[in-house]
């Protein structure tokens, strides 16, 4: 298991990114593998998923904040050697996970058909919508508390199991896709239907998974007795760290569900080729996110171990993997996103929707990763207000005007120039704003020369 207080701190976070972005790559699976195999049942039924997709990310959005949260409080508290703050925040987060689940995705499926009509579905796609959403609502609970136990385990140190557990769950994701899509091997044809009950069942697998690995981990040893935890002194204490970071994680699937309105103000073709490239994009930022993940259990341990010199060695880690990562996709998808695309549907406007898409907002990439690990640098250090407000000004300041006066002059292609200049907008806010954070911390980055850094690893490629 990585020691998170005494291994190299660059060897610790590749060593938690690995594992993090394989599991963050089988958890988008789930909707890119969908959108492969739904692509191929038609145009409509891809603009159903895409739609649907909406609703489904606000809801996996509300509850990995919370996760965040949680897993801070563990984090911290496995550094401070307290073993009952650890399992009493894991087991009192979990049952709030899931008894939430339920009551949002019950509240959501009767409301989702008006919901839809207001997002500017056409009425001949919701009765799509509404096969795909019935079995998706029903199962996520089990997402979402998979997900909750899964940054758990990453925040006591284990890092890669739980990685190994949402992979394994994409194969089987995977598998039923194609059985219960088309019908194949004696299974029925299910249709869109189909996809969502291979979700699901592989939600089950991984509920399965993560339940062996807290009983393997003996996370919750229950070294308290059951009859006096303070469920509401704890609960105070999750909502204290979790509902800004909740609030950070709903920002963007709310932020997607306008986008998707003003695209669909265009073409609904187009908003089937905005849920692709949404795909094809959270599969090209695994690395990024699967570094900005790994900071904040890393820094909320070190922080809690008072390790303030390790903290900036991962915020620092966290700036080059941006930097480097976001020019190797922005070269990368402008060089083959077209024949990318064409794997996911055959239509043309679609592919060619999805091409301008990466063209205008790839070179963005850099800075957005900027965005996000100056956010997870706050959820680390329990600054969780401050990674809420660069959330809300790159979304509502930034986002929301630039990509509707893009919409008003330029249609489609300006909507993505909009979210692209707001990337770029964001990341340089956030950098900004996490330099004076440095000042108040009297942290030494506040006169780090990091151009510096930039440079000796240049020249450490050519020079040895």
């Amino acid at each position: 298991m990585t020691d998170i207080l005494k291994d190299k701190t660059s060897n610790v976070l590749l060593k938690m990114s690995f594992p993090i972005s394989i599991g963050m790559l089988s958890t988008f699976l789930f909707q890119v593998i969908d959108t492969y195999f739904v692509g191929k049942l038609g145009g409509e039924a891809l603009a159903a998923l895409s739609f649907s997709s909406v609703l489904y990310f606000i809801i996996v959005g509300l509850f990995m904040g919370l996760a965040v949260g949680v897993s801070t409080l563990v984090g911290k508290a496995v550094g401070a050697k307290n073993e009952i703050a650890k399992e009493q925040y894991a087991l009192v987060g979990l049952l709030m996970c899931f008894i939430l689940t339920v009551g949002v995705a019950s509240v959501v499926y009767y409301f989702s058909n008006s919901i839809f009509f207001m997002l500017g579905a056409p009425q001949e796609i919701l009765p799509l919508i509404d096969q795909y959403m019935l079995p998706l609502l029903s199962g996520i609970p089990l997402l979402t508390t998979g997900i909750m136990a899964g940054s758990i385990l990453r925040s006591t140190g284990n890092v890669v199991m739980p990685e190994v557990t949402m992979a394994l769950a994409g194969v089987v994701n995977l598998i039923f896709d194609y059985l219960l899509i088309f019908g194949e091997f004696g299974f029925p044809e299910y249709g869109i239907s189909g996809a969502a009950y291979a979700t699901v069942l592989s939600w089950f697998f991984m509920s399965i998974g993560m339940f062996v690995l807290f009983v393997g981990d003996r996370v919750m040893k229950f070294s308290y007795s059951i009859s006096t935890l303070p469920v509401q002194h704890l609960m105070q204490q999750i909502m204290k760290v979790g509902l800004p970071t909740t609030l950070t994680q709903m920002v963007a699937p709310v932020t997607q569900m306008y986008l998707t309105y003003i695209i669909a103000s265009h073409s609904a073709l187009a908003v089937g080729a905005f849920g692709v490239s949404s795909r094809i994009e959270m599969l090209m930022l695994i690395g990024i996110l699967g570094v900005g993940t790994a900071l904040t259990p890393f820094i909320a341990q070190n922080l809690g171990a008072k390790q303030n010199k390790r903290i900036d060695e991962a915020i620092v880690f966290g700036g080059k993997t941006s930097t480097y990562l976001g020019i190797a996709l922005a070269v990368g998808l402008y060089l083959f996103i077209a024949p990318l695309a064409s794997l996911f549907s055959e239509d043309t406007t679609i592919i060619d929707y999805t091409t301008s898409y990466f063209q205008l907002v790839g070179v963005s990439y850099v800075f957005y990763g900027f965005f996000i690990m100056t956010s997870s640098t706050f959820n680390g250090l329990q600054m969780t207000k401050d990674s809420l407000k660069i959330m809300l000004i790159k979304s509502f300041v930034m986002t929301v005007p630039l990509t509707l006066i893009g919409s008003y002059f330029f249609a489609i292609e300006g909507i993505f120039i909009g979210l692209s200049i707001s990337n770029i907008l964001g990341g340089i806010y956030a950098s900004i704003f996490m330099r004076k954070k440095y000042k108040e911390m009297d942290s030494d980055l506040q006169n780090a020369e990091i151009w510096q850094d930039y440079k000796s690893d240049i020249q450490g490629l050519f020079y040895r």
